[in-house]
């Protein structure tokens, strides 16, 4: 009777045990995955990029441009704490996943103007496009209510991830990885 495995041990035995947790691993990875939160569609997002004298060129951002490209929106300022904490941070995804489609975009709102933003660019080293958020209008559109404000585009211009504050890198690059 010792030689006989009860079905407890049976349960337990790695031929059994492992199958089965990877099963169950694997079926909430997918469900993840097509489950991803879904904020709507992004509004219109057109502004002037903020070149290297720190005026308003004729160059533009145009959201619906980007479709067919995950991505990523930081409403930012200068002389925000987190904002500069957050920058790094993006500057290295923007790195790692560039070459992979993901596109970032800076949307300073500082009230001082645009003047500002080549030497916090300079500083951080952004080599992503800077656009000015003149009068508002774009903070007011997209609910922007605290800085910095993070938003994660899929594709197909649905946003995906919402932020308010500081995040992890590895929480920002999972959720990028993901629209790939």
């Amino acid at each position: 009777m010792a030689d006989q495995d009860t079905w407890i041990d049976r349960v337990l035995s790695e031929r059994v045990l492992y199958p089965v947790l990877g099963i169950a691993l694997s079926a909430v990875i997918g469900f993840a995955i097509v489950h991803r939160p879904d904020y709507g569609a992004a509004p219109p997002l057109n502004l002037a990029v903020v070149n290297a004298a720190g005026e308003l060129g004729t160059e533009r951002i145009d959201l619906a441009s980007l479709r067919g490209h995950p991505v990523v929106i930081d409403f930012w300022a200068t002389w925000c704490g987190p904002c500069r904490m957050m920058t790094p941070v993006l500057q290295r995804l923007h790195e790692r996943f560039g070459a992979r489609g993901l596109r970032v975009v800076g949307v300073n709102v500082d009230e001082n103007g645009p003047a500002v933003v080549p030497g916090f660019r300079a500083t951080y080293g952004i080599t992503y496009p800077i656009v000015y958020d003149t009068n508002g209008e774009a903070s007011q559109r997209w609910e922007v209510t605290g800085l910095p404000t993070l938003l994660i585009l899929d594709k197909n211009g649905r946003v995906r991830y919402r932020h308010a504050g500081t995040t992890s890198e590895a929480d920002l690059a999972s959720a990028i990885e993901g629209l790939l």
